[in-house]
């Protein structure tokens, strides 16, 4: 069973910050609480997400397409070992004085079993909540994007009595 998310946040940083801080996919552990383990497996990036115990998630994207600093899409590697299969893309925009992150995306679990397939159907369509997930993640991630990038309070001298 496919699920498609869409989510859209406003971060309080620069375009080039936020397009380097989402491609720096070995940090993204640091500042999400369900990115476990994420590492480079030749072309693409393997990532390991916390879902419901004992099962981790685990997806193997590459780029398919980089426009620079802007747009990302991204999919799955079809001959990689994975329990979710993936694809969609990241625009990236600059406002006035933010930058509009845009993502799209579609995934469904993918097991050797047949019968673990139809199990992580059935429980996706019952308790799975991956809108909550990625919207987390994201706003984890904003979080982290503009704590790096707080303007600085104006340091004035003590005055003395």
């Amino acid at each position: 069973m496919w699920f498609k998310e869409e989510h859209e946040i406003v971060i309080h940083a620069p375009r080039e910050a936020v397009w380097a801080a989402f491609q720096d996919f070995a940090s993204w552990p640091t500042w999400s609480s369900h990115i476990k383990e994420v590492s480079r497996l030749d072309r693409a990036w393997r990532f390991r997400a916390r879902a419901q115990p004992p099962v981790d998630l685990i997806w193997v994207v590459e780029a398919v397409r980089r426009e620079a600093p802007e747009y990302l899409a991204f999919q799955s590697v079809a001959d990689a070992p994975h329990n979710l299969i993936l694809r969609g893309w990241v625009r990236i925009t600059q406002e006035a004085d933010f930058t509009r992150l845009h993502l799209e995306l579609e995934g469904k679990p993918h097991y050797e079993s047949p019968w673990l397939g139809r199990a992580a159907d059935w429980y996706a369509a019952t308790f799975g909540e991956p809108n909550k997930v990625v919207k987390l993640t994201f706003e984890q991630f904003k979080h982290h994007l503009e704590r790096q990038h707080a303007p600085q309070a104006a340091v004035t001298p003590a005055t003395q009595p």
